[in-house]
């Protein structure tokens, strides 16, 4: 009865590390898939950026320049050259927009990863408290 439980009592420590090993590749992996997404994340958010840099850098209104020199400018629809206006607009709002929901999925992600960090830190240092 007593090797019995002088086995388990050997055993434990045994299962515990490998427990945590096992715990530690599993945040590990964790880790590397939230830093993939960051990754992208970053890109996403790179891309929009440039996209809304280049929309608010383009003149609001443009009007059409004669084909030819000497030819008389051609005076653009109102209506049209609002609705540009406006569509541009938008376009500007949906870029921020955008970058803005990117911006907080990134951060999320962030937290996330200094939380497994965290985890890892601790499992590492409980293994190495029981050696």
């Amino acid at each position: 009865m007593r090797t019995v439980l002088l086995l388990l009592l050997l055993a434990l420590p045994l299962t515990i590390q490998a427990d945590s090993a096992a715990q530690v590749r599993q945040l590990e992996k964790a880790l590397t898939r939230l830093q993939q997404e960051s990754q992208s994340i970053q890109q996403q958010f790179i891309m929009i950026q440039e996209l809304r840099r280049n929309e608010m850098s383009e003149p609001a209104i443009t009007v059409p320049q004669p084909k030819t020199p000497g030819q008389s400018v051609p005076i653009p629809n109102y209506n049209d050259l609002m609705q540009s206006k406006q569509d541009r607009e938008q376009r500007i709002e949906k870029y921020t927009t955008d970058l803005n929901r990117l911006y907080e999925r990134f951060s999320e992600l962030e937290n996330e990863k200094e939380t497994i960090l965290e985890q890892i830190n601790s499992l590492e240092q409980k293994k190495k408290t029981e050696e």
